[in-house]
This record gives structure tokens, C-alpha cells and sequence, in this order.
């Protein structure tokens, strides 16, 4: 349980890391220059958080237009909808076996 719930945790926080990832490799470094006075004047540079929200907004709001009616579909199904029934047979067949009725044909 400890490693599914640790799988779990990453599965939650490595979008953060990816986005602090793709904000250093767009943001641009102001450039600094020394004026004859002796001092630093900066200009330019760019932040990319802006820019990468609006363009991660706008996939999140194209997901839910494509994928918004698949999902409330699938969210309204009956509960036995979900259920695999895996192992259902075995355990039928483990009954039949213990009450003497075993699987074998005549």
C-alpha cells in the first residue's frame, strides 16, 4: 500500500515539476548592461508563466468541450456498470466442488 500510495502522490505532483520545467526553458533573461555611470540597467526578458497559463487553459477548456459529454456519460452509468466480475465464476465453481457437484460432465 505504501508504494501504490507513493505512485499516487507522484501521479499528483509531477505536472508541477513539468511546468516549472517548460517556465526555465521559455523565459527569456533580461539583458544588463553597465552604464557609464556605473549602473546596471536591465531590459527586455520575458516571463513565460503568462503565456504557458493561457495556452494550458485553453487545452483544459478543449478537453472538456471534446471529452465533456464521453465523461458525464460515463459518470451516469449504474453502479453495477462498474463492477468487473472477475473471479465471479471461480467462485461458483469452488461451491459446486465443496458441496460434491463437480464441474465434470457424464
Amino acid at each position: 500500500m505504501t508504494l501504490l500510495n507513493t505512485f499516487a502522490n507522484l501521479g499528483g505532483t509531477w505536472p508541477a515539476s513539468f511546468i516549472m520545467y517548460l517556465i526555465g526553458q521559455y523565459t527569456i533573461p533580461p539583458t544588463c548592461v553597465v552604464g557609464d555611470d556605473g549602473v546596471e540597467v536591465c531590459s527586455g526578458g520575458r516571463d513565460a508563466y503568462f503565456p504557458l497559463q493561457i495556452i494550458l487553459s485553453g487545452l483544459g477548456c478543449l478537453w472538456v468541450f471534446i471529452m465533456g459529454k464521453r465523461v458525464n456519460y460515463v459518470a451516469e452509468l449504474p453502479d453495477d456498470a462498474w463492477l468487473t466480475h472477475i473471479g465471479e465464476n471461480q467462485d461458483e465453481e469452488n461451491e459446486m466442488q465443496a458441496l460434491g457437484k463437480g464441474s465434470k460432465s457424464k
